[in-house]
């Protein structure tokens, strides 16, 4: 697929998605391309944010959104350029720099002339325009973007200055300012790359640093085992070949480097918590941005810097040297993600911006050690987070950042493989719900065919782009399945940070919890968040606020399902959802009273936050729903099934998924073979790690088996498992070299 297929299929997608959600081109434009720029690390969150005027000059302002980042203190401000198949297919140097005017004159007019007094207080305009009139000191940088389905003529993705009145301006409010625009190319390089994320390329001569940075080559491997999980490919699903090399062969190599400081803070600046690894960025974001002691370094101590920090650990993907008199020095770096030390790299950065301006802070004789090691492109989206993990494990990072290895995820994706949904609407073929356990990885398969193909045709007509539920959005469901929308209103991270405790807790209890039926119910979750999201667009009072509607649905479904668990003796029918994959009657009409009437709650004058969308993330604002009176209908309470039949269904499914659980470790501990098992058996002789003869008798009867004929049963294999799991902590390698 070339980049004029990809836009074509794209104006397809947008045209059914606009008539099937009640709503308008531009909106579904914004609202996939975002996802798309989310999911490539480009910025963590986004809102909705609709606003059109002139300012008190005459000059016409626009924004279509923002987020403002927790961890690097950048806002990002979104504007949007749609054209549809039949426009203009490009977009020059003049409409670009109009486009980026308006929001230039939004955010000036909103934190010099106090903007948001003109505006309605129920509208998240309101909210932002305010935030950036009382917060416009703690803002590090404005990045502008400019998000288009034409072609850019102008060549440049990123632009350091705008024209205005014949002025070229860097900043606004006093703000550095960056224009990145994403057209149609770009976008479809995101879309079409392995790691689904845009690379990132420094040239240390472009940060002042023409002669390199002094380094150490320290390691070099090849075909090296790495400790990761082989994620299932779909590809098995339709036949199509994989490559024959393990997945957990890799090839790598390792350099040691004395960083300045000064270079840290500008690569920072330049691109923020791009940089940072997601499970570091997650950590920053919970834990506050600065180090008080790390910050007290930099001003006070700075020679003292490199002999009191542990230093970075990073990566990256291709890394340039070069040998010079003074020895091998690294010149250019691609893809560069810090993996440990975020927080001494975002320290760094931030105490000079929050510096005094009668404070002097020099970085001439700070220093930093580095490790970096560079891997293959195509092994990089699954060794970081590895890495990261390793690197962070001594330190006080939430293990939640670390929940995308999580086992618990390859059960879901195993399930969205093998459930079909039920066939609806007289469809003759088979449909799944798709779960995407690995970054892109819908996008990158569909990435294989040619556009119109009968592979392309089949792929989409088993796995539709609208049954893709990604990592976050089971978490999201589940939260509000939990009860707490106000988690849920937090974001991305705190979404993901609070359900991994709760699944990395009950998965160690028992995770025969994660069965058939909680998939089924996930599912119906998924359905009813996105039938809520359709009834609430499709309002009249959606249609004139346009705001605050992620708040609305978390809430609605929230309060609802909080309603029924202390209220009645019953449950939702979630199993019915299922099987109609669409809302009841009853509950679509149970969601589409209450949706105003939860908009009219969490923007009531009496809330003790002012800012609608703070608000909604206090615990006291789900306290005060929950005691609210909402209007339940009486025929959606009858639709409830008793509690004692849901929990018997339940207890079927639990018994299978325990079943299928020891049928599972039983295969998988026979297909180690027996030669593994021999050598399981010399290191445990060895290092002396056997605690009784009852192990050394059951890895003899896995050695022996193909001569013996006898296998082990259900008790000696689970006793052999912990086994292996036990001397793979105590040192033994996870697999041997025959």
């Amino acid at each position: 697929m070339n980049t004029e297929e990809y836009r074509n299929k794209l104006h397809e997608d947008i045209e059914i998605a606009a008539v099937v959600d009640i709503t308008n081109p531009q909106d579904e434009f914004l609202k996939i391309v975002t996802e798309i720029l989310i999911n490539g690390d480009e910025f963590d969150d986004f809102k909705e944010c609709y606003y059109e005027g002139v300012s008190k000059r005459g000059a016409n302002m626009r924004i279509d959104g923002y987020t403002i980042d927790e961890t690097d203190g950048s806002c990002c401000v979104f504007i949007t350029d749609y054209h549809g198949r039949y426009e203009s297919s490009s977009v020059n140097a003049d409409e670009i720099t109009d486009f980026f005017r308006r929001i230039w004159y939004f955010i000036n007019e909103a934190s010099k002339y106090e903007l948001y007094k003109e505006l309605e207080e129920s509208t998240e305009a309101y909210d932002f325009a305010k935030k950036i009139f009382n917060n416009i000191g703690n803002i590090t940088k404005f990045r502008f973007y400019l998000l288009t389905d034409a072609y850019n003529n102008q060549r440049k993705k990123n632009i350091k200055e705008l024209k205005l009145q014949n002025m070229m301006v860097s900043s606004v409010a006093d703000v550095p300012l960056e224009l990145n625009i994403w057209d149609i190319d770009r976008i479809y390089n995101i879309v079409s790359s392995r790691t689904q994320k845009e690379s990132i390329e420094i040239s240390l001569a472009d940060f002042g640093f023409s002669s390199g940075i002094p380094c150490v080559k320290a390691v070099e491997y090849n075909d090296a085992i790495a400790d990761i999980e082989v994620i299932p490919k779909m590809e098995d699903a339709l036949n199509i070949q994989q490559e024959e090399k393990p997945a957990n062969l890799i090839t790598y190599k390792s350099y040691l480097a004395v960083v300045p400081g000064q270079f840290l803070n500008d690569i920072y600046l330049e691109y923020g918590s791009r940089l940072l690894e997601g499970n570091v960025r997650s950590f920053l974001s919970a834990k506050g941005k600065v180090n008080r002691n790390i910050q007290s370094t930099i001003k006070n101590y700075p020679e003292m810097f490199f002999a009191y920090n542990n230093g970075i650990a990073a990566t990256a993907t291709e890394l340039d040297t070069e040998m010079t008199e003074n020895g091998l020095v690294i010149t250019r770096v691609k893809d560069l993600q810090i993996v440990n030390g975020g927080q001494t790299t975002a320290s760094i950065a931030n105490t000079l911006l929050t510096a005094r301006k009668d404070e002097i802070i020099n970085l001439a004789n700070l220093y930093v050690p580095m490790k970096i090691s560079v891997l293959e492109q195509s092994m990089a989206e699954r060794i970081i987070p590895k890495i990261s993990e390793y690197s962070n494990s001594q330190n006080k990072v939430d293990e939640s950042d670390f929940f995308s290895n999580h086992p618990f995820h390859i059960r879901m994706q195993d399930f969205s493989k093998k459930i079909p949904a039920p066939a609806v609407n007289g469809n003759q073929y088979q449909q799944y719900w798709y779960y995407e356990r690995a970054r892109g990885q819908y996008n990158q398969e569909k990435m294989k065919f040619k556009p119109k193909s009968s592979q392309m045709k089949q792929y989409e007509m088993r796995y539709p782009e609208n049954q893709v539920i990604k990592m976050v959005d089971l978490a999201k469901y589940m939260e509000i399945y939990a009860g707490a929308p106000d988690i849920v209103s937090k974001g991305k991270q705190a979404i993901v940070r609070n359900f991994a405790n709760q699944i990395k807790n009950q998965w160690k209890i028992s995770n025969i919890e994660f069965n058939e039926y909680y998939f089924k119910r996930m599912v119906a979750l998924a359905i009813m968040f996105r039938d809520t999201d359709n009834i609430i667009k499709s309002t009249q009072w959606y249609k004139n606020k346009h705001s605050y509607k992620a708040n609305v649905i978390a809430y609605t479904l929230s309060i609802i399902l909080n309603y029924v668990k202390v209220n009645c003796k019953g449950q939702i029918n979630f199993i019915e959802i299922w099987n109609k994959q669409k809302l009841y009657k009853e509950l679509y009409n149970q969601i589409s009273i209450l949706c105003e009437d939860v908009y009219n709650f969490i923007t009531d004058d009496s809330r003790l936050t002012e800012n609608v969308t703070e608000w909604c993330k206090k615990e006291e604002c789900w306290k005060r729903a929950k005691k609210q009176e909402w209007n339940i209908l009486p025929e959606f309470i009858e639709t409830l099934i008793p509690d004692e039949e849901v929990v018997s269904k339940i207890k079927e499914y639990k018994i299978t998924q325990k079943i299928k659980n020891n049928v599972d470790l039983y295969n998988e501990m026979i297909a180690l073979g027996s030669s593994y098992w021999q050598m399981v058996y010399d290191w445990g002789i060895k290092e002396n790690k056997f605690s009784g003869t009852v192990e050394k008798k059951i890895i003899q009867i896995l050695i022996n088996m193909d001569k013996t004929g006898e296998s082990p049963n259900e008790g000696q294999v689970r006793i052999a498992s912990n086994l292996r799991k036990h001397f793979i902590n105590e040192g033994m390698p996870m697999q041997f070299k025959v």
